[in-house]
């Protein structure tokens, strides 16, 4: 008896297997790609090349930003969790755990963005007094940073990015970008989320907070230059807008701290941001060019704003982008606007987006050690506020002791040549406190000190003498071990462990 004829495979059933051969490449290459990643991180130091030295321009004297607002000088920025745009985690979920976990690093701060074409989807929003659910979800937002004293700065508007654009209703310049049509649209919504937010308007009316509390910083968007739906090609639109949206928001808060433009710190923001300041060139939009109306955005942000991942960035640009090469790179761009307008720079700069590699492949001492030495060399380099974002819990316990010695870190100087290198190569950086009575006296006698130390990565373990004055001193690593030695001969011997990425850091608090 003959066997039947085999039966064909059917052209459904050989799609079904392409699919699943190719979803399992797919995923193959996905995890060769993050294993690629871990192993680089790991073993990888990234150094800039020459450390931060601290010589940064005097700043002029002036009142502080934010108005007096309790906690607002803090310069650690909360960045934690997933959001939805409108007050809430991504899918929704509350966000008091992230708020929890800043409050309990000892932070001042958090952060909410908020989606233009989510609070307003069908069109303005005219009864502020009784809003929508969105507004709504916004507000418990508000009232539980409120609770944790904890500062917000809202990102918002945003129009691009993960938002996808501006509401229906509100049209586009081009299509698939940022630009709204109607962009005295975006300013009079921005205006609408000032009257609600900010100090003194009718959320903290309602609420009992008076000109107390309240969102009173604002970032202006989320990186514009090129971050999924963007203002790329756009630069003099989305000057306009931070230029309409800051008066508009000025209106109801004149005190209003307006930060922009959050561009990525990969290197390829930098000429979109100097087109964003030259109002002549008239760089955007076919509708943009066809007004004539130039637009800068220097004359109206406080605060610079940059994105830095420095291990990430790192590894996609093949060369290394730190906190200090970045902001080197993008400040004198400011500076250079400003000598041209004859303006003043902006008051600061504020690193609002970033940890080490986003994915987390580090390992967890590495990235809690890196946090000391990210903040350091922040601080030495000139910026003013830098970002805790999505700290692990080894991250946490080293962020909570950062913060308690060293709440107000500035000033921060490289101070390698005053310490003694018995072996290896080291970091050594220190904060002086002020006086009582006024700033540090010249004999170099301070009311006390805090020494922040490491070995250079990729070399031997590195032993340093350190300078102190009191006859106590407490060395603190990020784990949380403390150790009070009294010195000899007015200095106190440090061994610096070694390691090929981030080696450990060492904090030496010499106060009375």
């Amino acid at each position: 008896m003959n066997a039947p004829p085999p039966r064909k495979r059917s052209w459904f059933r050989r799609l079904v297997r392409l699919g699943c051969f190719l979803g399992v490449a797919v995923l193959c290459l996905i995890a060769g790609l993050i294993t690629w990643l871990g192993v680089y991180l790991n073993g990888t130091p990234v150094v800039a090349d020459a450390l931060p030295d601290g010589d940064v321009a005097d700043a002029t004297v002036s009142a502080p930003l934010g108005g007096g607002l309790d906690g607002f000088e803090s310069p650690y920025l909360g960045h934690t969790g997933s959001w939805n745009g409108s007050g809430g985690a991504m899918f929704g979920g509350s966000k008091t755990d992230a708020l929890d976990k800043e409050a309990a690093m000892g932070l001042r701060w958090t952060f909410m963005c908020v989606y233009w074409n989510k609070l307003e989807p069908d069109g303005p929003v005219t009864d502020l007094t009784s809003p929508p659910e969105a507004w709504r979800r916004l507000d418990a937002f508000v009232v539980a940073a409120h609770q944790r004293g904890l500062n917000i700065l809202m990102q918002a508007p945003v129009v691009g990015g993960n938002a996808g654009g501006p509401p229906a209703w509100a049209g586009r310049r081009e299509p698939g970008k940022s630009a709204p049509k109607d962009m005295q649209a975006a300013a009079d919504f921005a205006g609408r989320l000032a009257q609600r937010y900010a100090p003194g308007g009718v959320l903290a009316s309602q609420q009992g907070w008076g000109a107390d509390y309240g969102v009173r910083a604002w970032e202006l968007d989320n990186e514009p230059e090129s971050y999924r739906t963007s203002w790329s090609g756009q630069a003099g639109d989305y000057a306009e807008f931070v230029t309409l949206v800051s008066q508009s928001i000025r209106r109801h808060d004149p005190a209003a701290v307006i930060v922009a433009p959050g561009c990525a710190g990969g290197g390829h923001a930098n000429e979109w941001i100097r087109q964003t300041l030259d109002a002549g060139a008239l760089h955007g939009s076919p509708d943009y060019r066809t007004t004539g109306q130039a637009y800068s955005i220097g004359p109206a942000i406080n605060a610079a704003s940059f994105h830095v991942y420095e291990g990430m960035d790192s590894f996609v640009t093949g060369t290394p982008r730190t906190i200090e090469t970045v902001y080197a790179e993008q400040r004198p761009l400011y500076d250079a606007w400003a000598e041209r307008a004859g303006a003043a720079p902006p008051r600061e700069y504020w690193h609002t987006e970033g940890n080490y590699d986003f994915l987390g492949v580090t390992s967890a001492r590495r990235r809690a050690d890196w946090r000391w030495q990210f903040f350091t060399r922040a601080f030495a380099a000139g910026v003013d506020k830098v970002c805790v974002m999505d700290a692990s819990q080894a991250e946490q316990t080293a962020v909570r002791l950062y913060v308690r010695h060293l709440p107000a870190p500035t000033p921060m100087r490289n101070a390698t040549d005053e310490a003694r290198l018995i072996a290896g190569q080291a970091a050594v950086f220190v904060h002086d406190d002020p006086a009582h009575d006024g700033p540090p006296p010249d004999d170099g006698h301070h009311s006390g000190r805090v020494w922040v130390a490491w070995a250079l990565p990729g070399g031997e373990a590195a032993e340093v003498e350190i300078p102190v004055v009191n006859d106590e001193i407490v060395v603190v690593g990020t784990t949380g071990r403390e150790e009070t030695k009294r010195p000899s001969g007015g200095v106190v011997r440090l061994r610096l462990p070694a390691d090929k990425a981030i080696t450990p850091s060492v904090m030496v608090v010499d106060r009375p």
